[in-house]
């Protein structure tokens, strides 16, 4: 339990190693301590049960998920085309998703975002246009957010948004514990053509204060990088459309 509180995340194959036990073990005290609501199980592992009021930061959010958030990216990176207009925010998958850009053969990019982390990343592409928001700083974050950069999203229109979420509730929406970040989202949403949210597996029935979208008709298309066992995948796919990256990717 310390493990998973100061790690964030710990997996199935570390622990067996750690505690020179066998994987099954491992998993079975893991089940335990879910039963007990001490964790949150997850694919090949375990992440601490969050608080509803609390968000993560930058660097806590960079430790959780890496593989999956690189195969979500991978699987966006492919709706991006030539000389679209874009909204990406400061989430971490969406991060990784600009990481992609940098490297790829996407051309003529006009890009607005929050993040300080895209604008330092991209700005080396010469044929990308960035446009920062501005608005109050966010350091958790390294981004932006606050009433300058609500009008700013308010008064422009772009192809395609690319956001992250803290959770995902059928019965409630997509969601975050942040106010602000979720206004923010909201406004990106309008402000946008197309809806793509990229989520990790860990953020299915998960819901926070800040509500930014329905679950139905709001977002174009949901990506994550695999399905919980216990989500009704009929659900998803009747409301959205929806990419699971391990399908297409090998």
């Amino acid at each position: 339990l310390e493990l998973v509180q100061q790690n964030n995340i710990v997996k199935v194959s570390s622990l067996s190693q750690l505690f020179q036990t066998t994987e099954t073990t491992i998993r079975r005290d893991l089940d335990e301590l879910q039963k007990a609501k001490k964790i949150r199980r997850v694919h090949g592992g375990a992440v601490p049960v969050k608080n509803p009021n609390k968000d993560l930061t930058d660097d806590e959010l960079s430790i959780i998920c890496p593989d999956e958030k690189e195969k979500i990216a991978l699987a966006a990176i492919s709706y991006i085309d030539d000389h679209d207009t874009l909204f990406l925010d400061s989430s971490s998958t969406v991060l990784q998703l600009a990481r992609l850009l940098l490297i790829s053969d996407k051309k003529e990019l006009l890009i607005v975002t929050n993040s300080f982390h895209i604008v330092s990343l991209l700005h080396k592409r010469k044929d990308y246009h960035l446009i920062h928001t501005g608005g109050e700083v966010k350091r958790a974050m390294i981004s932006s957010y606050g009433p300058v950069a609500l009008k700013m999203l308010q008064n422009i229109k772009v192809d395609k948004s690319f956001l992250g979420t803290s959770g995902i509730d059928s019965s409630f929406g997509y969601s975050d514990p942040n106010l602000n970040d979720s206004a923010l989202k909201e406004a990106a949403l309008k402000a946008s053509r197309l809806h793509f949210i990229l989520v990790d597996h860990t953020k299915f029935n998960e819901s926070y204060i800040g509500k930014f979208a329905d679950f139905k008709d709001t977002v174009d298309y949901l990506i994550t990088d695999s399905i919980p066992k216990s989500i009704d995948l009929s659900v998803y796919e009747e409301a959205v459309n929806l990419v699971i990256a391990d399908r297409i990717i090998s």
